[in-house]
C-alpha cells in the first residue's frame, strides 16, 4: 500500500504542471496571425508565437486554444496553395504579422538549397494591408516583425505599411553566422560578395553578413573570435519590461530607423572593432540600430528580427514549461526563452489587462 501512495504521490508530482495548466482561467483574445512564408508543416516562422499563446492558454472565439495549423492567414502547407486572403472586419486584440516573404519552389524541396528560385507566393498587397488597418480599433495591438515588408512587398505597400507601422526601413538585413565556411551560407550571397568584391569567399570561423535590397553585400569576418550578436534593452525596455532578459541573437534581423512619436525599446549590439565600424560607415550601414520600436499610443510594435520563427517545442500546456527551458536554453535557444517568450508574455498580459477593463 505504502509503495503505492508513493507511485501516486510521484505521478502527481509529474503531471502537476499539466494539472495547474488545466485548472488555470483561459484567457479570451481576439488574435489574427498573417504568416505567408510556410513551405514546410513545421510552421516554424509562427510556431514561436503559438507556443506562447498555448502555454499562457489564450482562447479563441471557439473558445479552444489557438490551431497553429489553422489559426492564420498565409500559405496552406497541405494543399500548397494560399489561404484566403485577409479579409476580416475585427476589431482585434491583437494582429501580429508574422512573416510576408512568402514561398519560392526551392522552399517545397525535400533538401533547399538555398538558392534563390523562382516566386510561388507572398508579399503584403496594399488592398489587404488596407483591411488589416480597417479591423483595428483605438484597443487593438498591431505586431509586426521581419519581413513583413521587405522583399517581395511592392515599394508603395511598403511605404504605406512602415509609415502605419513608424518605421523606415533602411534596404539593409543582416544575419549572425556562427561558421562562415558551413553549408548555411546561402549560395547566391558567396556570389553576390564574389561579383562585387572580385575575390573568392574564403572567410573563416562565425561573422556578420549585410545584403541590401540592391544586392549588395558587406560581411564582418576578420574578427579571431566574432562575439555573438547581443540583443539588449534600452533604458526605456527595462523600464518596461521588468522580465525581459539580454541575450544572444543569431537569426536575421533589417536595420530600420525610428519615426516621430516612437521609443526604441531594445537594440542589437554588433561589438565592432574600429576597422569593422568603418567598413560599416563607408556603407552607410549604421552601427547602431534598433530591436524593437513601440508606438504606444497608435499600439503599434515593430520587432526587427525573426522572432517568431522557433522550432517546435513539447510542453507547452505544462505550467512554468518556459522557465525550465530558459534554465536550460543554448546559445542557439537563449533568446527565444529569456527573451521573446517574456516579452510575449507582458505583452499579452497588457492586452488581456485593457480589454478586461
Amino acid at each position: 500500500m505504502k509503495r503505492i501512495l508513493i507511485l501516486i504521490a510521484v505521478l502527481l508530482l509529474i503531471l502537476s504542471p499539466r494539472i495547474l495548466w488545466s485548472m488555470k482561467t483561459a484567457t479570451p483574445l481576439d488574435i489574427a496571425v498573417i504568416d505567408k512564408t510556410v513551405p514546410k508543416t513545421d510552421y516554424r516562422e509562427h510556431n514561436g508565437l503559438f507556443w506562447i499563446l498555448d502555454n499562457e492558454k489564450i482562447f479563441n472565439d471557439r473558445e479552444d486554444t489557438y490551431d497553429i495549423g489553422h489559426d492564420y492567414f498565409g500559405y496552406d502547407p497541405y494543399d500548397q496553395k494560399p489561404f484566403p486572403p485577409f479579409n476580416e472586419s475585427g476589431p482585434f486584440d491583437l494582429i501580429y504579422i508574422a512573416d510576408t516573404y512568402g514561398v519560392y519552389s526551392n522552399d517545397l524541396k525535400d533538401a533547399p538549397d538555398g538558392e534563390r528560385s523562382k516566386h510561388i507566393y507572398g508579399g503584403m498587397d496594399l488592398l489587404e494591408w488596407n483591411q488589416i488597418m480597417n479591423s483595428r480599433d483605438q484597443q487593438s495591438t498591431l505586431i509586426a516583425e521581419f519581413n513583413s515588408f521587405a522583399t517581395p512587398t511592392d515599394s508603395t505597400t511598403r511605404s504605406v505599411m512602415e509609415e502605419n507601422l513608424n518605421v523606415e526601413w533602411t534596404g539593409w538585413t543582416g544575419r549572425y553566422f556562427s561558421d562562415l565556411n558551413s553549408e548555411e551560407i546561402p549560395p547566391w550571397l558567396i556570389r553576390n560578395y564574389e561579383q562585387q568584391y572580385k575575390k573568392k569567399w574564403n572567410f573563416e570561423g562565425s561573422g556578420i553578413a549585410f545584403v541590401h535590397l540592391s544586392d549588395q553585400v558587406v560581411v564582418l569576418g576578420d574578427q579571431e573570435k566574432r562575439p555573438f550578436v547581443q540583443f539588449q534593452l534600452t533604458k526605456e525596455g527595462a523600464t518596461h519590461y521588468e522580465h525581459v532578459n539580454d541575450s544572444h541573437y543569431m537569426y536575421w534581423f533589417d536595420i530600420v530607423r525610428p519615426q516621430e512619436g516612437t521609443v526604441v525599446e531594445a537594440e542589437y549590439d554588433l561589438h565592432l572593432s574600429q576597422k569593422e565600424k568603418k567598413q560599416l560607415k563607408d556603407a552607410q550601414i549604421p552601427t547602431s540600430f534598433p530591436a524593437i520600436i513601440h508606438h504606444e499610443q497608435e499600439k503599434t510594435y515593430y520587432f526587427a528580427g525573426d522572432y517568431a520563427d522557433f522550432p517546435k517545442q513539447s510542453l507547452a500546456k505544462w505550467t512554468g514549461s518556459s522557465y525550465l527551458f530558459w534554465l536550460f536554453s543554448d546559445d542557439e535557444s537563449q533568446f527565444y526563452w529569456r527573451s521573446y517568450v517574456p516579452l510575449m508574455r507582458h505583452i499579452l498580459t497588457d492586452i488581456a489587462e485593457e480589454k478586461a477593463e
